[in-house]
């Protein structure tokens, strides 16, 4: 069944012009919590809604429908989306709200029970959601709207993004004995190729030169029955680089034992196209406890990969998940974990705090580690991330990366960007490159950025 309405002004998505033949302006705020592939439903909801008229609400301005896109794979994520919906309802009781997303489907009564929300769009039910909305928010629609023909409901940009992100699968079969995302995005669904090629092009046409591929489980990719040719995520990679212009593309997270040998040759034939970046959930560095976690590898495995993928393209940065505080974790099983995360092949961590999650066997398991003990490892864990990372950045002073402006500091006027290795880069003042890759000479490490000056001399500052 559909479900209530959540949101409010957050820079992440494109206006699109609309007839101003309409009888009225609505305005759009779209506010998203957790992943890409979140990101990009948000995007592309907000792009069907604008063909029905709605433009998007700048920062701060109040808008007629706000669109709250949730996640729930932690406990922090269900209360920061909690703070949106509230923040919504607070600063613009006239708004109407709907709540979509992760949470929605994890809890629907909690959320359908908060103050001012209206309608509820499940993870299902977001591409019918120009279908849902007139039904339940008639006062937001005109009785005569049809969808404007001139704005098309497919994706061609990211308000305030100068990287793009692109859906190529949703859903997980692997039901990780601590994760909730099955339940919530259902089983493995991938997206048609030829459908993933045509939107890359409309956004090569807007001007992107990165492009992010994501979903929940992407190293499963594959689309044989309709598409004989695209028998994996190799196969894709392939199809991109040979049938769009894109200059560059980005593999997001991806599971170990999904980095196959094909892969990785077209990884290093693709004669930089590919970021050099990977990210490679490692969850712990103990066998057995990976065993328990229902991950299909073992320490071994892993650190085999890892060391793939670093012997064909040398410079490559991995990046890697690890939850401390699993059901059993011993102290021998966490310096394991450390080790694995010192071993010279990891080079930045996402650390994560074990909690229960309804719904998952983790919860029901036995031997909970103390809740001091697991903040203890975090700290552990996240001063080696600090450390590995900070030796990461050192080794590119000296070299040339390609960047994407991405952040802006506001008050000082200047900006962040992100190399294909993704590296934080700050650029120098007041200059600003949009979508294009640009060069940037490297000339120091600083904390937690480079430092670089444009290696192009025929691009300028932009005051």
């Amino acid at each position: 069944m559909p479900y209530p309405n959540s949101s409010f002004p957050f820079p992440n998505f494109h206006v699109y012009s609309v007839s101003m033949a309409r009888s009225k302006i609505r305005k759009l705020s779209v506010a998203t919590t957790g992943c890409r592939l979140n990101q990009y439903e948000s995007e592309r909801m907000a792009a069907e809604l604008y063909r029905y008229g709605f433009v998007r609400a700048e920062k701060g301005e109040k808008a007629d429908l706000y669109l709250i896109n949730t996640c729930t794979v932690t406990h922090r994520a269900d209360s920061t989306s909690r703070n949106l919906i509230s923040r919504a309802a607070r600063e613009n009781p006239d708004g109407r709200i709907v709540v979509a997303g992760c949470y929605v489907d994890s809890d629907p009564e909690a959320v359908a029970g908060m103050e001012g929300v209206d309608v509820l769009i499940g993870n299902t039910e977001k591409d019918d959601i120009t279908r849902i909305l007139p039904r339940k928010l008639p006062e937001l629609f005109d009785d005569s709207d049809e969808p404007d023909k001139g704005c098309s409901g497919t994706i061609a940009d990211f308000y305030h993004h100068n990287r793009a992100w692109i859906k190529i699968s949703d859903g997980c079969n692997q039901w990780c004995s601590f994760c909730i995302l099955p339940t919530v995005r259902g089983r493995l669904n991938n997206r048609p190729a030829l459908e993933i090629i045509g939107e890359i092009n409309g956004l090569v046409a807007k001007g992107f030169e990165e492009v992010v591929l994501t979903g929940i489980h992407i190293g499963h990719y594959k689309n044989r029955k309709v598409e004989p040719q695209v028998k994996n995520l190799a196969n894709l990679l392939k199809m991109i680089m040979r049938e769009t212009d894109l200059k560059r593309v980005r593999v997001s997270s991806i599971e170990p034992q999904t980095v196959r040998d094909e892969l990785l040759e077209v990884y290093a034939d693709s004669n930089g196209r590919i970021c050099r970046h990977w990210h490679l959930p490692l969850q712990s560095g103990s066998s057995n406890i990976l065993k328990a976690m229902r991950r299909p590898y073992n320490q071994a495995m892993y650190l085999n990969r890892l060391a793939d993928v670093k012997k064909i393209v040398p410079e490559t940065i991995i990046g890697a998940d690890v939850i401390v505080g699993f059901p059993g974790e011993t102290d021998e099983d966490f310096e394991k974990t450390k080790g694995v995360c010192e071993s010279g092949l990891i080079d930045y961590l996402h650390v994560f705090s074990y909690s229960d999650r309804t719904g998952t066997t983790a919860t029901e398991m036995p031997d909970k580690v103390n809740p001091e003990v697991i903040k203890h490892r975090n700290a552990i864990l996240t001063r080696v991330s600090k450390r590995i990372r900070c030796e990461a950045m050192e080794r590119q002073v000296g070299s040339t990366l390609g960047v994407v402006s991405e952040f802006t500091k506001r008050k000082n006027r200047f900006h962040f960007g992100v190399s294909d290795n993704y590296m934080k880069v700050r650029l120098p003042d007041n200059f600003e490159s949009g979508k294009r890759i640009v060069d940037v000479r490297i000339t120091e490490c600083r904390e937690d950025q480079l430092i670089g000056e444009i290696a192009d001399d025929s691009l300028t500052s932009v005051a």
